[in-house]
């Protein structure tokens, strides 16, 4: 203990020169140095000269404690700031100070401490008269409402911020933009997405005036919006840029919404390997987030999830957790609450606009006696208005023709690409279709021909047409397997590992004496990225290989590795224990086939065989 005592009084000279001197600024700076803000923050500071010191210090330690998880601890250091700072002498930590206990109570769920914290904030930016943190405030309050799903008073109070803003002279671009992000969510939950995305739009009219990282509720906002509207690769792009800063900053609330939406855009495609994962992810940084609000969107999500999923049993287990938070959260005595701090706020509003009232018309009256000096003021005002706002508008518009002339050049260049990716596309199709489609239906169209022309007896005609049928239904799946892969992009190892499983359990069917197995390393990334012209080549010359074993090879085994090297280079081999065959016969059964695909993808192509001792085909 006397350790710590004499620890303390160490730091206190070079912490705080002259106590109270800088105080502000230099607890300020230690919550962007995470190193010496735990040291700052942690050991338990004594003997701050002033009161006033011991308020700001309790303060900062409530953000430090937010940032680092630990709500409940910063709310009692946001209340004891309270006690010790006043409205008139510290005004800018004061409001903020209830600001912040609005936010976590609104986190931890508390939504009718939330309101009322609320309201004290507004109370105290209009006594002081504090344009931006009205409007803050007034943002605040209806954030409340929408995570108590009353939207349209959601909409109703962050357009009153929005009001304060228009009128006032030097607003916050900050505050602003949380406002309009305030309106944005209650449109959007409202189900009305279009005037959601209006106001999320204007927040990036912003960008030049805020740093990127500010901006991570409007894109998460706008992905969210369009995820609704189906449009799930748009929505994506929006929400990853959002997880990448909110990742940097480590806010766990934020990044628990990031994964919630990315996991419901994964089950809406079908991907539910993908969103299974992403559900995991989610569900930790509901926790660490400590937000009953999340664990609300989560549960629901996951009720979304195993409904489409088909786990019927799991969706109702989801929904009745769901339902008992819900039902905790909206209980008629907090709900009733609520509307009595809203009506008790509203009364007193009510008398402070008619003594403001009054004070406006004593005012006028001594105005009244010096009309001409204030016509001329104004006069001069409405000059110096004109005069600026020419030169605004001037500027704005140089501004507009130089982003205008950009947008031209990006869409120009985006158009490009485009044309290249597609005429890529047409030329993998071609040589897919040449080479392997078009082949066999050549085969098939000169077998036809040369039925019409030959004489068969009945029974040789009857496996001739048997004949060309099969091999029509094996060119039919072919071209099936070349469509799956040239309608992608990129095909994942996992994509690949599911198609060759399905060639094993179709050569089971057909061979049922023959033991099949399909194997991958451990811990491999099932995620890498093939193109689609590895992917197809590569299906292509395991079902080559795999078709050879069992009609040449008399084997009673097979088996398909899939094997990863240090570069991440996959490489697939298919080996069989059956007779093997003379290495002088390497260029028949479709070798040479398979070696022209290993080379068009710059693979390589290898073949180990002898008689009686089974084969090795690989690729890789």
């Amino acid at each position: 203990m006397l350790r710590r005592v004499f620890l303390a009084l160490l730091l206190l000279p070079s912490f705080f020169p002259s106590y109270s001197q800088d105080i502000s600024k230099r607890l300020e700076a230690a919550l962007s140095q995470k190193d010496s803000a735990r040291r700052i923050f942690e050991e338990k500071l004594i003997q701050l000269p002033t009161k006033r010191d011991s308020g700001l210090y309790f303060y900062f330690l409530g953000r430090y404690q937010n940032v680092i998880g630990e709500r409940r601890e910063a709310v009692k250091s946001n209340l004891k700031a309270l006690e010790l700072l006043g409205l008139k002498e510290d005004s800018y930590y004061f409001i903020r100070a209830y600001n912040n206990l609005t936010y976590l109570e609104s986190i931890l769920g508390d939504w009718d401490k939330a309101m009322l914290y609320g309201q004290k904030a507004l109370e105290s930016a209009r006594a002081v008269g504090d344009s931006n943190r009205m409007a803050y405030s007034y943002a605040d309050i209806s954030i409340v409402y929408h995570d108590m799903e009353q939207y349209d008073k959601g909409v109703e109070f962050s357009k009153k911020g929005l009001e304060i803003l228009e009128k006032y002279s030097d607003p916050s671009p900050q505050v602003k933009a949380f406002t309009l992000n305030a309106v944005g969510i209650n449109f959007d939950d409202w189900n009305q997405p279009d005037s959601a995305l209006f106001y999320h739009y204007q927040v990036l009219d912003l960008y030049p005036q805020m740093d990127s990282s500010a901006f991570t509720n409007t894109f998460n906002n706008i992905g969210n919006t369009l995820l609704k509207q189906g449009k799930f690769a748009e929505s994506k792009k929006w929400i990853d840029i959002s997880l990448y800063y909110n990742t940097k900053s480590g806010d766990k609330y934020k990044i628990a919404s990031n994964y919630n939406n990315l996991a419901t855009i994964a089950y809406l495609l079908g991907d539910f390997s993908q969103a299974e994962i992403l559900m995991d992810s989610t569900y930790k940084y509901v926790v660490l987030s400590e937000s009953r609000e999340k664990l609300r969107d989560y549960l629901y999500d996951q009720f979304r999830f195993q409904q489409k999923k088909g786990d019927l049993k799991q969706a109702i287990s989801y929904l009745e957790r769901y339902s008992e938070l819900k039902d905790s959260i909206f209980k008629e005595d907090r709900v009733r609450m609520i509307g009595e701090i809203q009506t008790l706020y509203e009364v007193e509003a009510k008398e402070r606009e008619l003594a403001e009232s009054r004070a406006a018309l004593a005012e006028e009256e001594v105005k009244s006696k010096s009309r001409n000096v204030l016509l001329l003021i104004l006069l001069l005002g409405f000059l110096i208005v004109l005069g600026t706002s020419f030169f605004i508008y001037y500027r704005q518009k140089n501004k507009n023709r130089h982003l205008e002339q950009e947008a031209k050049l990006q869409a120009v260049f985006a158009e490009q690409e485009t044309q290249k990716r597609l005429n890529d596309q047409r030329n993998r199709i071609a040589a897919e279709l040449h080479d392997n489609i078009g082949a066999q239906l050549t085969f098939i169209v000169s077998s036809l021909n040369h039925l019409k022309f030959a004489e068969f007896s009945r029974e040789v005609l009857g496996k001739k047409i048997d004949q060309i049928s099969g091999f029509t239904v094996e060119t039919v799946n072919e071209l099936r397997d070349t469509i799956w892969a040239m309608n992608k992009d990129a095909i994942s190892l996992e994509d690949l590992q599911l198609r060759l499983a399905g060639l094993i359990q179709k050569a089971k069917d057909f061979c049922p004496q023959v033991e099949f197995e399909l194997k991958m390393e451990e811990g491999m990334d099932t995620q890498i990225q093939l193109n689609s012209l590895e992917g197809i080549n590569f299906y292509r010359i395991a079902q080559e290989a795999l078709n050879n074993a069992i009609k040449h090879a008399e084997a009673e085994r097979i088996e398909i590795f899939i094997v990863q090297n240090e570069k991440n280079q996959i490489s697939i081999s298919v080996k069989d224990n059956g007779k093997g065959f003379d290495e002088q016969r390497l260029e028949g059964n479709g070798m040479s086939t398979m070696r022209g695909r290993a080379e068009r993808i710059g693979k390589e192509f290898k073949v180990e065989t002898q008689p009686g001792s089974g084969t090795l085909v690989s690729v890789g």
